[in-house]
Formats: C-alpha cells, sequence, structure tokens
C-alpha cells in the first residue's frame, strides 16, 4: 500500500467514527429502491440470513439502512477467500467450518445458479466480507498471503480466470478470481471487498494484512475495499478482555453488527457510486 493510500484510510476512519461518535443512532440514509444486492462472506455475514434480517449481522443493518430493491446472502459460515488445492465445484455442501469447498468461490457459484434459475434478481452491487478465516487459520492456508499487498497493486489477472479453483492458492488470487467471474457473469455490477475487522482470536498484524491485499486487488480491478480492520472500532485487545462488539471474541452481537453496518452504508455512500440498469441475462 503506498503512503496515499495509508493517509487516505486513515483519512477516512477517522471521518467515520467522528460521524458515529455520541450518535447511538445513524442519520437517515439514502434509500435505493432500484438496486438489487447480492452479498457474500463468512459467519459474520452468515449470522444475518439469506434474508438479511437477523440482528447479529451487519446484513441486516445493511439492508434496513442502504433499503435495496432486494437484498439476500450467499455467505456460508467458515468460509476462506483463500482456495486448496483439492477446492472444486460445489454449489451444495454448508458445513459450518473450514473445509475444501467452503469459499468464497462457491459462493460465486451458487449466485450465478440462482441468478440462471430465476431465483435472483441481476444484482447491481455484490459485497464480498471476507478473509477472517484466511488469517486465522492460515497455517491451513498456507499459500494465502504468497501474493503481497504491493505485488498485488500490480498484478495482471488477465488470464486467472483460465485457471482450475484448485489451482487459485492465494488471497489476491482468489480475490481477483472470484471477482472477475462475476464480472463476467455481471457486466455492470459494482464489486466492493469489505475486508474483516479485528477479533480477539485472530492476530492483529494478521487482520491488518489481509486487508492490505485486499484493498491492493481491488485497486488493481478498479473496485472499491472498506477496510473495517481500519475503520471498525472493534480491537483485538479489548474483545480481548471484555467482549463488547462481539459475543464470543469474533463474532458480532448487536451492537457491533449495527457499528459494522453503519461503517459500510457510510462508506459506499463516501464512494458515490452510479448503480447502472443491469443487462438483461439470457441462457
Amino acid at each position: 500500500m503506498t503512503s496515499t493510500q495509508i493517509k487516505y484510510s486513515l483519512t477516512l476512519a477517522l471521518a467515520l467514527c467522528l460521524c458515529m461518535i455520541g450518535s447511538a443512532k445513524p442519520q437517515t440514509f439514502k434509500p435505493h429502491p432500484n438496486v438489487h444486492v447480492a452479498i457474500l462472506g463468512d459467519s459474520n455475514t452468515w449470522l444475518g440470513g439469506d434474508d438479511c434480517s437477523q440482528d447479529k449481522a451487519w446484513s441486516k443493518w445493511f439492508n434496513d439502512w442502504f433499503a435495496p430493491a432486494s437484498c439476500r446472502s450467499y455467505a456460508r459460515s467458515g468460509a476462506c477467500w483463500t482456495n486448496t488445492t483439492s477446492t472444486v465445484v460445489n454449489t451444495i455442501e454448508d458445513i459450518g467450518v473450514l473445509g475444501d469447498d467452503n469459499v468464497i468461490y462457491n459462493q460465486v457459484m451458487r449466485l450465478i445458479e440462482a441468478h440462471e434459475a430465476g431465483e435472483q434478481p441481476t444484482p447491481q452491487l455484490i459485497l464480498i466480507a471476507a478473509g477472517a478465516n484466511d488469517a486465522w487459520f492460515v497455517n491451513k492456508r498456507p499459500m494465502a498471503f504468497a501474493i503481497t499487498p504491493q505485488q498485488a497493486l500490480h498484478h495482471r489477472w488477465s488470464n486467472v480466470t483460465q485457471k482450475l479453483p484448485g489451482q487459485v492458492l492465494t488471497l489476491a488470487e482468489s480475490a481477483a478470481y472470484c471477482s472477475l467471474l462475476l464480472h463476467d457473469r455481471f457486466p455492470r455490477a459494482i464489486i466492493v471487498f469489505v475486508s474483516p475487522a479485528h477479533a480477539s482470536k485472530v492476530k492483529t498484524n494478521l487482520i491488518n494484512q489481509v486487508g492490505a491485499i485486499l484493498e491492493s486487488t481491488g485497486l488493481s480491478l478498479k473496485q472499491h475495499t472498506i477496510r473495517l480492520d481500519l475503520l471498525s472500532p472493534i480491537s483485538h485487545a479489548t474483545e480481548k478482555k471484555r467482549h463488547t462488539y462481539t459475543y464470543d471474541g469474533i463474532h458480532t452481537n448487536v451492537q457491533g453488527a449495527k457499528t459494522n453496518g453503519e461503517i459500510i452504508v457510510r462508506s459506499l455512500e463516501s464512494f458515490r457510486l452510479v448503480y447502472q440498469p443491469p443487462v438483461p441475462y439470457t441462457n
């Protein structure tokens, strides 16, 4: 990450924190009645349910405040960004723990299947909130950090989608792989990465490394990243001492979910995104 990017992230973090200080209830947000949203992610998104209605996940508060035409989650507990050599297409498995096929790639495949079946409107905004498990279980994903943030920033991803999922073994490659597959199917969709917030059970430096890699990969693809590791008040030290924003040190309680949901909506507003009408899909 360049010094300019670091200054921008820290400035945005300060601005968002100042906006939230002294206000338990966020200001009224602009509704988005013409925007269809799809969400992918790990357990902190999965907690909200497929319909984004459960209050211990940011997706519920995002859905309430962003007020889209539709909002559906494909998140799975235990999901990683990073694939393994054994990862294959598997849209049925729902194991709730770390696994070769419990990856964002297979959530992409489920989203595409649902769209083809007419069960999912063409999304104009796709949020992908994951990375905590890549950091937490880094010993199970030994190639996750093999591409550094600086390398990801300048990487050319033109051939990555020609690979099989079991050949995509780094965090940066996996993020680019999924994004480009989504762009192929939903060419007008805006894809935004949401990096994980800190947790008492995961090393701070690894969470920050995940955020930096996602941000650099996003920049290389001309996509935005919301750095919860920089923007969220959830910290390793605080949650280890006393659960404040989580109920177990890693999964958000209602307060943590509302806080992260507000940060995500405010960040999207600050990006000034233009949501285009979707291209009709013909099978």
